[in-house]
């Protein structure tokens, strides 16, 4: 017995365990989530989560529980978490209408309507009634287009109910989404006549009178908030963008500056009334604003971070820089200031780190159009044409009325010598900023390239009228007129450009050709008397031997290159020049040995490294040639000459990488635009890799200025060829053949005019 009575002890035992460990669970997480309750009552939201995720953490399904820690998060505006609270509570307890109706809210703000209408028609299920979850079915609807269904869901509303700014509100925008028009401005104005204390209701008619383009009656609006609510920021915020779209900045400013009246501690209206300075152009008084305001706020990076930006486009890059730092010292993560020290990066021609710097921002923020463009900006200044054109098409797309980014664009095409793209951006940048002088300038370049000299002439005389002294403008006239066979008004305008700019050697290379008319003597006679008003260009030195050349003057030749040297010792193309003709003239041993003494006494000189680089050249030691062009873009990365002949080179080489090549010659182009020796390489190059119609382009771009260049006349036909215009590609041989001037690809020239001709 006494066995069995321990026995019955045990069990009795083991029993209460039982229930003991069954109860204390369930009555444990009540009391966290009564204690949970009790710390809410007495607003305590810290304790109150701490409470509700221990009841969580015994019952993860404990619905109630969560929908209390999610009411908490929204408080608090942790809305990821709060959705995600909610979502768990309206899974388990499908009776939970209003945990249902947010997350249908939630969903339809994230553009998920699928996954909205389940939750609402969940809510509906159990509350057929619910005016939340009917509200929430029209919009779903409205969005989805199904607008008949929205009109049924609104009309389940109870009367008491539908005649109120909410319902008043989603039917006019069903109804304007119809376009009724007249029928939604009522419903707004009902919501408005019902609750006209709600600030909201006067947003919503204001946002319609905006869509509808009713300038006066938005502004009617925005007078009529101002007054009703003459105490709310928001309402002279309204105002102040209003007024900043509208191209009225006083008053954007004496609106925004009556909002920071009203609440002069948020450092984002200081901001915001600056940058109506800055989009007036007035970054100094955007900066002095900013200034002051940092005397009320001296502790706001945000402040400090605009106003080294605004430092950096006052060209007060010290400033900018001291201020930068000062934020990212606070914050070394600060993405504004990073911004700042990229943009120094680039000024400071620092490219390759501005270029790393800029690619981190715009990985970090890539809803963030500026750093795009500035990248792109780096890109282009590498030669990184189709890197350059990928960064301004970003920024484009997160910005697409910024007239910057167009012009940017306009510019990029524009190198790549496709002028119709270029046009049409230049023209979208225009429209959106009238005063975009460089947009405007492109505009005119574009028409020149696309052959349209008409066209080019009207557009550049009428930017002439705000800015008649522009040299390149006037260069830009005398090209158009040249191009229409106006060579009278061309010469006009090569003359007033000389007289503004004695020193301007391509205008008076144009003027000599203009006026002296194939008499080589009368040309040099002139660039002579023009050398006595400006003695120190070295660029009509250069083309003064240019013309002694053609007249045979081999030594005085020498003799005005080697002043053009004298005058410009980093120039590289009058040691190239001289290079060459000693060589014409059976002197190559004595160029080399100038050139090796050059460069024993100066090792890292780039006219040196040029200079033998070209006799190499000459000699047909290309591995040799190439190896000193590379030489020259250790030293000097972006020189366009080495860059172009390096290219040049490459495209001879039957293994050549084009690729490089391509970079090469977009970086000589971005430094040199206009020059037509390097828009023939570029051609070249977009011949050999097939591409003939950039091709054309570019040769037809180096015409302009060397429309009787024997070479360039030649690989136009090439291109011409490839094409298969046949027309075209014997006129340019024609012209090409029919020079006196001596060229090395003659017999090639002559041979393919006999193809041409058999075709």
């Amino acid at each position: 017995m006494a066995y069995s009575r321990g026995l019955g002890l045990c069990c009795l035992i083991l029993t209460l365990l039982f229930f003991t460990a069954c109860t204390d669970p369930e009555q444990k997480k009540q009391s966290h989530y009564n204690k949970a309750l009790e710390f809410i009552q007495k607003d305590d939201s810290k304790s109150a989560v701490i409470e509700l995720k221990n009841a969580i953490q015994i019952d993860p399904k404990f619905a109630n529980a969560r929908y209390q820690l999610a009411l908490i998060h929204l408080k608090n505006g942790e809305m990821r978490d709060a959705f995600g609270q909610l979502k768990r509570a309206a899974d388990l307890d499908p009776a939970n209408v209003d945990a249902g109706v947010k997350v249908a809210e939630f969903l339809l703000l994230a553009k998920n309507s699928e996954e909205s209408r389940k939750y609402t028609e969940q809510v509906l299920k159990n509350d057929p009634a619910n005016i939340d979850a009917l509200a929430l079915l029209a919009n779903i609807e409205l969005v989805d287009g199904n607008f008949d269904a929205a009109m049924t869901a609104l009309d389940k509303v109870p009367a008491d109910k539908a005649n109120t700014d909410r319902f008043y509100n989603i039917r006019g925008r069903v109804y304007a989404a119809q376009k009724d028009i007249n029928a939604s401005e009522e419903m707004f104005k009902k919501a408005l006549e019902v609750a006209p204390d709600n600030i909201a209701n006067h947003r919503t008619l204001l946002i319609f009178y905006q869509q509808q383009n009713r300038v006066d009656d938005a502004e009617n609006i925005l007078n009529k908030i101002a007054t009703t609510f003459p105490e709310n920021v928001q309402a002279h915020l309204l105002q102040a963008n209003f007024y900043s779209a509208t191209g009225k900045p006083d008053k954007a400013e004496q609106a925004a500056l009556k909002a920071l009246e009203l609440d002069p501690k948020t450092e984002s209206l200081y901001i915001m009334v600056a940058g109506f300075y800055k989009k007036q152009g007035n970054f100094s008084k955007a900066a002095t604003f900013l200034e002051n305001s940092l005397v009320k706020l001296p502790d706001s990076i945000e402040i400090k971070a605009t106003l080294a930006d605004y430092y950096f486009e006052l060209k007060r890059f010290d400033d900018a820089r001291a201020t930068m730092e000062a934020v990212l010292a606070t914050n070394p993560d600060h993405g504004g200031a990073t911004f700042v020290k990229a943009k120094l990066l680039l000024n400071d021609n620092k490219v390759k780190e501005a270029v790393d710097l800029l690619t981190a921002i715009t990985a970090n923020y890539p809803k963030w159009g500026d750093p795009f463009y500035f990248l792109a900006l780096a890109r282009l200044r590498l030669g990184e044409i189709e890197l350059a054109s990928k960064a301004a098409n970003e920024a484009l797309k997160l910005a697409p009325a910024d007239s910057r980014f167009h012009t940017l664009q306009a510019q990029i095409f524009l190198i790549q010598g496709e002028s119709v793209s270029a046009g049409r951006e230049a023209t979208i940048a225009l429209r959106l900023e009238p005063r975009n002088f460089a947009a405007a300038k492109l505009l005119a370049k574009a028409l020149l390239q696309e052959k349209r000299f008409t066209e080019a002439v009207e557009m550049i005389t009428k930017i002439r009228e705000q800015a008649p002294t522009d040299i390149e403008m006037l260069g830009n006239l005398g090209l158009a007129h040249l191009g229409a066979k106006n060579n009278e008004e061309a010469q006009k305008a090569f003359s007033q450009l000389i007289e503004l700019d004695p020193a301007n050697s391509k205008a008076l290379a144009f003027l000599a050709s203009l006026t002296a008319q194939g008499d080589v003597k009368m040309a040099v006679n002139l660039v002579q008397k023009q050398i006595e008003l400006a003695p120190e260009a070295s660029g009509h030195y250069m083309l003064l031997g240019d013309l002694l050349l053609r007249d045979k003057q081999h030594e005085t030749a020498l003799d005005a290159f080697a002043k053009a040297q004298s005058l410009a010792p980093q120039n590289p193309q009058p040691y190239i020049i001289r290079a060459r003709i000693m060589h014409a003239l059976g002197k190559t041993d004595d160029a080399v040995k100038e050139f090796q003494d050059l460069l024993a006494k100066q090792p890292n000189s780039v006219p040196g490294h040029m200079g033998m680089a070209t006799l190499l050249e000459i000699q047909k030691k290309y591995p040799e040639a190439k190896a000193e062009y590379l030489k020259v873009l250790e030293l000097k990365p972006d020189q366009p000459a080495a860059a172009n002949n390096l290219a040049y080179l490459i495209t001879q080489d039957k293994n050549g990488d084009l690729g490089e090549a391509l970079r090469l010659a977009m970086l000589a182009k971005q430094a040199l635009p206009d020059d037509p020796h390097i828009a023939d390489t570029l051609g070249m190059v977009h011949y050999k890799r097939d591409a003939y119609g950039l091709a054309i382009s570019q040769f037809e771009q180096a015409l302009i200025n060397r429309p009787d260049d024997p070479i360039i006349n030649y690989h136009l036909a090439l291109a011409q060829f490839g094409n298969n215009d046949m027309a075209s590609a014997r006129a340019a041989l024609e012209k090409s053949l029919a020079s006196e001037t001596a060229f090395a690809e003659r017999a090639e020239a002559e041979e393919l005019l006999k193809k041409v001709d058999g075709k």
